[in-house]
């Protein structure tokens, strides 16, 4: 017996006020079927809201998967050894180059090829809520990375931009280090409204408001703001910057300057809308309405 003759039979049942226990018991009876509540309710669904003709509905996908030739493959591949982007910043560097894959064919391809580093996170999903300053110099972020040495690795970061305004290498975590490194930004990149650090005891401690680095802030009319205790993502950009800095410094041979010129001005940013921290740094009044899209 065909599925549409009894899905006709069915609809007739269901029409004549029939519920659908009662049309289970009697299309049983006539057609020797076990149908079960959730098919007929499917069915009434198809029904109501399409033109059907009471056929199965082809499971084939809407969209065909496309094969890519193995020089866009070798295009993926090659932006993952160089640069040891994510498979996110992968997939925008190889549009900029005129190669146009799905998200889920970079990871497969990196995957496929050995180039997979894994990651204990992987597919696990995160809580959280994002914060970002609305104009450059806005608000700084600052963190120490100890080093296998017991050596410092310290990025300042632009909130707004995510421009990265310096990595120094330090021997020691200090007060005075973080001081040095500030004054050296400011030379150079003309003063933040507002500093962001953890609770370290280089930036005064959880309650250091007198602290000689709260001192030196009050001075330069810099507002210090310390992330709350224990809540790590309140310092997300710069600890992201720490990570990515690990991920991708062997690739530049250890030369932390070429890895953040790279990052700047060439390595495109997610949360930019696929611009680079440069180009909203310098250029934020040109690019705000792109970057707000």
């Amino acid at each position: 017996m065909k599925k549409y003759v009894i899905r006709k039979e069915f609809l007739k049942l269901k029409i004549n006020g029939k519920s659908y226990s009662q049309c289970k018991n009697e299309l049983k009876e006539r057609f020797g079927k076990n149908l079960t509540t959730r098919t007929l309710k499917n069915w009434w669904k198809r029904f109501n809201e399409r033109e059907w003709d009471l056929e199965d509905i082809s499971q084939r996908p809407n969209k065909l998967s496309i094969k890519f030739s193995e020089a866009d493959k070798e295009v993926v591949c090659r932006i993952r050894k160089n640069f040891g982007y994510g498979p996110k910043k992968v997939r925008i560097q190889a549009q900029n180059e005129g190669v146009d894959m799905s998200i889920s064919t970079v990871k497969r391809i990196i995957k496929q090829t050995g180039l997979s580093k894994g990651s204990k996170m992987e597919g696990v999903k995160l809580k959280w809520v994002r914060f970002e300053r609305p104009y450059p110099n806005d608000m700084w972020q600052i963190d120490g990375d100890e080093n296998d040495d017991g050596s410092w690795r310290v990025p300042v970061v632009d909130d707004c931009s995510r421009y990265c305004l310096g990595v120094y290498d330090m021997k020691d975590n200090t007060t005075e280090a973080m001081i040095a490194i500030l004054e050296d930004c400011i030379r150079r990149h003309g003063k933040p409204k507002q500093l962001l650090t953890d609770n370290g005891s280089e930036f005064g401690g959880p309650k250091g408001w007198d602290s000689e680095f709260d001192k030196w802030c009050d001075k330069q009319g810099i507002i210090h703001i310390r992330s709350g205790v224990h809540k790590p993502t309140t310092v997300g950009k710069i600890s992201a910057i720490q990570r990515t800095i690990q991920a991708e410094i062997e690739h530049w041979n250890g030369d932390t300057e070429l890895w953040r010129m790279m990052y700047n001005h060439e390595r495109p940013h997610e949360s930019l809308r696929g611009l680079t921290p440069a180009v909203v740094y310098f250029q934020f009044k040109r690019h705000k309405k792109h970057y707000e899209l």
